[in-house]
C-alpha cells in the first residue's frame, strides 16, 4: 500500500503513454504510466502495452531484482474500462543518454559490461509461446509464424494509416518468408525487451565510477529470439563494436557467435524495428516535417538491410 500522493510531476521522453513522477507523503516516489484514450490511433502491437510491461517485470525481477521496477498496481481508469494505468517503483539514476558523453571510457565500459551480464540473465528465462503474449493475433507456437504475423501487422498498419512505404509489402513479406527456415532455428521463446537504447538504461554514481542502476520501459517486449535485443542495444550502429557489452554477456554465460545466419536474423529484426519507427509518427501526432526527416534517415537503413536479405542464402 503506497502513502498518499502530495505532488505529481509530468515526465518527458515517452511518446505513447503519459508518465508522471509521484511524490508520496512518506518520502517515497513512484512512477505512474497511463495509456492514451482507447479511441486514439495506435499500431496493432500497441494494445495492452502496460500489461506486457507489467508481465515482463514480474517475470524478470526474480533474476534481475532492483535493476527493474516493481509493478505495484495495474488497473483500468475509473469510467474507462479499456484504458489502463501502471504504478511502478522509481529506480535511482538517470538515462545513459543524458550522461554518456561525460563518462570516462572505463566508466562507460563498466556500465555496458554490467548491462551485458543483466541481459544474459534475462535471456535464460522462457515463455510458453512466441510473439506478444497480450495480443493473440501477434503470437504463435513458432517463431517464424509469430514474426511473420508481427511484420504483417505493421504492413497493415502502414496501409491503414496512409503511410506510403517505398518498398512494396510483398518485398518485405518475401524477406521474412525466405528466412523462415533460419528463423525456425529459434525454438525457445525468450523475453526480449526490444527497446534497450540509452534512454531506457539508467546509471547512477560519479562520472568516473558509474553503475548500472536500472532497465526501464519494457512496453515493446515480446517473446522470441534473444538476438533481437542486440538491435536496440546498438541503435543505428553495430553491436559488434560494443566489446564491453559483449564481454559482459559472454562472461555471464550468454552465447553470441556472429555467424552469417545470426547476421541475417539481425537484419530482419532491424527491418522490423525501423518499420515501427517509420510508421508510428502517423499515430502519434508527429509534425509532418519531423516525420519526413525521420523517414529520410530510415530509408537508406531499410534499403541496405532489405538488399542484403534479398541476396541468396549462403
Amino acid at each position: 500500500m503506497t502513502a498518499p500522493v502530495h505532488r505529481s510531476t509530468p515526465l518527458s521522453g515517452g511518446t505513447y503513454n503519459t508518465v508522471h513522477l509521484l511524490a508520496h507523503t512518506d518520502g517515497t516516489e513512484t512512477v505512474l504510466k497511463t495509456e492514451p484514450p482507447a479511441a486514439q490511433p495506435r499500431l496493432s502491437y500497441e494494445h495492452r502495452l502496460l500489461h506486457t510491461e507489467a508481465r515482463f517485470y514480474t517475470l524478470a525481477r526474480p533474476l534481475l531484482g532492483a535493476l527493474l521496477p516493481d509493478p505495484l498496481r495495474l488497473e483500468s481508469l475509473p469510467g474507462e474500462p479499456e484504458r489502463y494505468r501502471l504504478l511502478l517503483t522509481r529506480l535511482p539514476g538517470v538515462p545513459l543518454e543524458e550522461v554518456r558523453a561525460g563518462l570516462s571510457p572505463a566508466g562507460l565500459a563498466a556500465v555496458r559490461r554490467a548491462l551485458g551480464g543483466a541481459l544474459a540473465e534475462l535471456h535464460t528465462l522462457t515463455g510458453t509461446g512466441f510473439g506478444y503474449p497480450d495480443r493473440p493475433a501477434l503470437a504463435a507456437a513458432t517463431w517464424p509464424d509469430a514474426f511473420a504475423a508481427m511484420v504483417g501487422a505493421l504492413l497493415a498498419d502502414a496501409d491503414r494509416t496512409g503511410v506510403a512505404l517505398p518498398w512494396g509489402p510483398d518485398r518485405i513479406r518475401g524477406a521474412v518468408d525466405d528466412h523462415r527456415g533460419l528463423l525456425g532455428a529459434v525454438d525457445t521463446p525468450v523475453p526480449v525487451h526490444f527497446d534497450l537504447w540509452d534512454g531506457n538504461i539508467l546509471v547512477d554514481g560519479a562520472p568516473d565510477a558509474p553503475a548500472l542502476s536500472g532497465i526501464i520501459d519494457a512496453e515493446r517486449a515480446f517473446f522470441g529470439d534473444p538476438a533481437a535485443d542486440l538491435v536496440s542495444l546498438a541503435l543505428f550502429g553495430d553491436i559488434r563494436e560494443d566489446t564491453a557489452f559483449l564481454d559482459g554477456y559472454r562472461e555471464a554465460g550468454g552465447t553470441l557467435e556472429f555467424t552469417p545466419d545470426l547476421l541475417r536474423r539481425l537484419a530482419l529484426y532491424r527491418v522490423y524495428l525501423h518499420l515501427i519507427m517509420y510508421i508510428e509518427p502517423a499515430t502519434r501526432g508527429v509534425p509532418a516535417d519531423r516525420a519526413d526527416r525521420l523517414r529520410a534517415f530510415l530509408r537508406p537503413l531499410l534499403d541496405a538491410d532489405l538488399t542484403a536479405l534479398s541476396r541468396p542464402l549462403p
